[in-house]
């Protein structure tokens, strides 16, 4: 009973914050991730604007990137042990969100350019960092 209370107040506070339940952010976060539209259908963007228009494009729909495009560059692999295990300092949701949003990495330098800096509503920026993060494999 408690527990159950303290799962349906801590719903309530990311939801005045404007954040999803965890089960709405994956829905969310891989419809982003995977067609660049959030659950609403609204079109993610990006300034500058990004080459293709959803993260899949570079990332691969399993997150396992190693695409090509110009200039050299290859898309990271954002899967879990590439992101956690192998990284020091490891991202976790607030780095993996400055990483999309800014383009700025664990360890506080830039990524590359051809990585956009997505322009994402709080929720929208949260539910796709935390799709990656809890089911990206």
């Amino acid at each position: 009973m408690e527990q159950t209370r303290a799962v349906l107040l801590l719903a309530a506070a990311l939801a005045a914050a404007g954040y999803s339940s965890p089960a709405t952010a994956v829905t969310n976060g891989q419809s982003i991730f995977q067609t660049g539209r959030d659950s609403d259908g609204s079109q993610i963007v990006a300034k500058p604007p990004a080459l293709y228009p959803k993260c899949a494009a570079c990332h691969r729909v399993d997150g396992s990137g190693g695409v090509h495009l110009p200039g050299g560059a290859v898309s990271a692999d954002l899967r879990y042990k590439a992101l956690v295990t192998e990284q020091k300092p490891p991202y976790d949701l607030v780095l993996l969100e400055r990483a999309i949003a800014t383009g700025v990495d664990n360890t506080g330098q830039p990524l590359n350019r051809v990585m956009p800096r997505w322009r994402l509503s709080k929720r929208d920026l949260h539910d796709v960092a935390y799709y990656v993060l809890t089911k990206l494999k």
